[in-house]
This record gives structure tokens, C-alpha cells and sequence, in this order.
């Protein structure tokens, strides 16, 4: 079913969007299999809590294999088609937007100044525990509510976009939409999600009827 359709009963203000970085508001780039292979870490595990218990020597050389992986792929960066279009409609309507990644600070912003757009707010893998946690959302409304201390966002008046199981569940731990940007390796968990997309710039209507903007 289409999406907007499954939402044309629900009339709330969407006022915040989170978006996850990798896959999302970029192509996907990062062969996570390769890197597990690399780092001599069991495939079906998580990388960041692997590392969690490693000694100093074995934390040092993860994080190495970590930068240098995350480093070529920001050197083969490719913005998402229609980013530009979506963030530029999101300003137009004053609806913020954020970033929560598991990414590194550095490569979220790397992202930011190649796309030359305003974020309000964005956190990588330094909020712990990472996602699927919700514990980096959690923060962003924190850092935004400072500014609508009136009117604070509320958790279930947020979007959350990604590309993955794990965006989909830190979405559901905040209490936000979970929207799933699909491609070949994802859609068949898009029933796990509120709103399924085959393109960022679908946002536009969804918003647009949640918002009464049409």
C-alpha cells in the first residue's frame, strides 16, 4: 500500500526529521561484511560492541581498520538522489532536520559541508549506547527543545529516516515514524516500518499531509 495512503486518516504535525547518514542521505558505499572480515569479527555481531571488550592493543588496531574504512568511503562519497530537493523543502517549511549515525563526528560532518546545508543538531557513535538505542535522538530533542521550551517536540511528531533494521528499531525506541528509504537489500523488512519510500523526495507528500501543506 502506498504510504500516504496508510496515513490519510492520521492528521499530526511532523516537526522534526532524523535522518540516519549512511545509505540514507547517502548512497551506500561501506561493504560492513568486508569490514568484519577485517577486523576478524564474527558476521553476525556488532561491531561497536565487539570492540567495547577488547583490550587497549586489540581497540587500537579495530579503530585503525574503523578510520581507514570510514575514510574511503567518505572519499567516495555520492549524495543521495533528491537529498538536496528534500532538505531544501524542509527549510522552506522551517522543519528541522538532524542527524543520529553510528558514523564518526568527523565523516557527519565531512557530510554536512558537502551537501551546504544547515543541520540542527546531529550526533554519531560518541552518544552511547549506539543505535539501536535511541539514546542519540533522545539528545537531539533534548539540544532542540532548548529552543521550544514552549511547545517542546514530542517524540511521536518525529520522522525517523533510515535504511535499516536498526534505524527502523531506534525509531520505535524513541516512540517516532519510522520511515524506510528501500533498495534491494532492505525492502523485504519494510513491513517493519510506518512509512516505506522508494525516494527521498516521497517525503515531501507525507510531510505535506501531515503538516495540512497541500
Amino acid at each position: 500500500m502506498n504510504s500516504l495512503l496508510r496515513y490519510k486518516s492520521i492528521k499530526r504535525p511532523i516537526r522534526l526529521i532524523i535522518f540516519d547518514l549512511d545509505g540514507t542521505l547517502t548512497v551506500p558505499v561501506m561493504d560492513f561484511k568486508k569490514l568484519k572480515q577485517d577486523l576478524g569479527f564474527p558476521t553476525g555481531q556488532d561491531v561497536l560492541e565487539v570492540i567495547k571488550g577488547l583490550n587497549v592493543e586489540e581497540k587500537t588496531r579495530a579503530n585503525k581498520i574503523i578510520h581507514e574504512f570510514e575514510l574511503e568511503a567518505r572519499n567516495n562519497l555520492i549524495i543521495q538522489e533528491n537529498t538536496e530537493k528534500l532538505l531544501l523543502f524542509l527549510e522552506s517549511n522551517n522543519i528541522p532536520k538532524a542527524i543520529h549515525s553510528r558514523n564518526s563526528l568527523e565523516n557527519i560532518k565531512y557530510f554536512i559541508d558537502k551537501v551546504n546545508f544547515n543541520f540542527h543538531h546531529f550526533v554519531g557513535r560518541e552518544i552511547e549506547p549506539p543505535k539501536p538505542m535511541a539514546n542519540g535522538s533522545l539528545e537531539i530533542l533534548r539540544v532542540l527543545n532548548q529552543s521550544y521550551q514552549d511547545n517542546p517536540i514530542t517524540p511521536n511528531q518525529v520522522i525517523f529516516v533510515g535504511d535499516s533494521v536498526d534505524d527502523i528499531k531506534t525509531s520505535k525506541n524513541l516512540g517516532a515514524l519510522a520511515c524506510l528509504l528501500k533498495n534491494e537489500y532492505n525492502k523485504h523488512h519494510s513491513h517493519l516500518a510506518d512509512i516505506e519510500i522508494d525516494n527521498l523526495i516521497e517525503l515531501q507528500d507525507i510531510i505535506s499531509h501531515f503538516n495540512d501543506l497541500n
